[in-house]
């Protein structure tokens, strides 16, 4: 399976002048984790993402909820084209200890895959056991 079949549904997006408290609201009402942040004149042209840690991360420092996106939004963006296989997009959210991948294609947004679409379904999981690389994550023998 192909990280592009997995993120099937439009990604939920904002401009990096929206207020922290509003992209709060907006993850509550599309029930995700993760807004891609995007140009606002080039809508699939990506400048960062706000997560839920980073919103968490901001309330605890105090941050006043009026700022915009830009000022907590992660950049660069750790992205997989469409085309890679479901293998790779969990294999580089472990790489970069993280819950959202935004998925491209010709580095255009496509998509976000989340944690939760990698465990939800069956077939996925199969991809991940077929395709895995088991090897790679068994214990070393001293």
């Amino acid at each position: 399976m192909r990280a592009e079949v997995l993120a099937r549904k439009p990604p939920v997006t904002s401009t990096p002048e929206t207020r922290i408290k509003d992209l709060a609201r907006l993850m509550s009402e599309r029930k995700v984790g993760l807004v891609v942040i995007v140009d606002n004149l080039q809508p699939d042209v990506v400048l960062g993402v706000v997560s839920e840690r980073d919103i968490v991360k901001a309330v605890a420092m105090n941050v006043d909820l009026n700022t915009p996106a830009r000022g907590i939004m992660s950049a660069p963006v750790v992205t997989v084209e469409g085309e890679e296989p479901i293998w790779r997009v969990a294999d580089v959210m472990r790489q970069h200890n993280i819950r959202h991948v935004v998925v491209t294609r010709g580095g255009k947004l496509y998509g976000v895959i989340s944690i939760r679409d990698l465990v939800s379904e069956e077939s996925v999981l199969k991809s991940l056991v077929e395709y895995g690389t088991p090897e790679e994550h068994r214990p070393s023998v001293d």
